[in-house]
């Protein structure tokens, strides 16, 4: 991968002529856009990795943190696939030229279907939880899962095998990936159903009783993921080309970061910035929070145990004790929990 090459710039503007359309070379906005979000892509990496390191933290493991790290995994797949298929990078005399490679195993599916399966398997586990009151193991919670990953992998290796005129195609005189448009229309019908099925377990979890925001958080990322897709949508069937304009191709980058940031930091935002400022009181008011709204069978926490949680914040081991009147009374400085929904 390149940036700029004049030379290709020149023969992709004369090439789009032959075709009776106009072109916009790449010039220092595409740049720029690729060395922003790089940066972004860079402090969330951080971020991530404080939430891995950090992943016994209650408050923290209660958000799910294998989920959210390989939510950015994908998150960073889609960007990636992204300077691919929107044109912000020379593509020639690279391995960016793999247009099925980085445009639809990367993008299409490690990236988009990936992150929109993820919202749906959160909202799957709370619905067992909460709505079910079923534990978020064991074989029948893993088959819709497997499932769902079998055939993202079943739609990959048939497309690998299809011709590329049938499937992604690279386009040297233009330097940019050309999807058929049957198959595009595929793939946004299997995400609309994706987000449909989404819905309909957010829905069913309308009533649950929570502590920690989880329904708002669900309905967040399904609003920021139906709004991306809409746009997505209508940019890729009421402007086919717009890789072709510097505008529109770099509004959509942004916005597909933009989104992705916006469900990650929706649902991991509070208890990251708690757990780096204000660890252990952030710990002590989270455990009486879930004592006083009654949900300790949910997060295996009993109603007659007081928490001790040691200077790291982590809940290593429990002691019981009688059970006490006054759940501000609870004091955390360490324990272990197993939660029903963490990883």
């Amino acid at each position: 991968m390149t940036y700029p090459n004049p030379e290709v710039e020149k023969i992709r503007v004369m090439a789009a002529q032959s075709l009776g359309m106009s072109l916009d070379m790449r010039y220092t906005g595409d740049l720029v856009i690729v060395i922003l979000l790089s940066c972004i892509y860079g402090i969330n990496l951080l971020a991530t990795l404080f939430v891995l390191i950090n992943r016994n933290y209650p408050p923290i493991r209660s958000k799910g943190p294998l989920i959210l790290v390989v939510m950015y995994i994908s998150s960073a797949c889609w960007f990636i696939g992204d300077l691919q298929v929107n044109g912000h990078v020379t593509l020639v005399n690279s391995s960016m030229t793999d247009c099925r490679g980085y445009g639809f195993w990367v993008r299409i599916l490690l990236g988009v279907c990936n992150i929109t399966g993820l919202i749906s398997i959160r909202a799957y586990i709370f619905y067992r939880i909460f709505v079910r009151s079923l534990p978020a193991r064991g074989f029948r919670f893993f088959l819709p899962i497997g499932t769902f990953f079998a055939c993202l992998l079943a739609i990959g290796i048939v497309i690998s095998v299809l011709s590329p005129s049938k499937s992604v195609e690279y386009v040297p005189h233009l330097d940019l990936c050309s999807m058929d448009k049957p198959l595009k229309i595929t793939i946004y019908v299997l995400l609309w159903v994706m987000d449909g099925f989404t819905s309909v377990i957010t829905w069913r979890n309308r009533n649950i009783k929570s502590s920690f925001r989880e329904l708002r958080e669900m309905v967040f990322s399904l609003v920021i993921m139906f709004t991306a897709l809409i746009f997505n949508t209508a940019m890729q069937f009421a402007h086919p080309y717009y890789p072709f304009k510097s505008k529109y191709r770099i509004a959509s980058t942004i916005f597909d970061t933009a989104a992705c940031n916006a469900i990650w930091w929706g649902i991991m935002a509070k208890p990251f910035f708690q757990c780096l400022f204000r660890r252990q009181q952030y710990l002590h008011e989270w455990m009486t929070k879930l004592c006083e709204d009654g949900l300790q069978k949910e997060y295996q926490v009993s109603s007659s145990q007081t928490m001790y949680a040691n200077q790291d914040g982590n809940m290593d081991q429990y002691k019981e004790v009688p059970e006490v009147k006054d759940s501000n009374s609870i004091q955390t400085t360490g324990s272990r929990m197993s939660f029903r929904y963490g990883n």
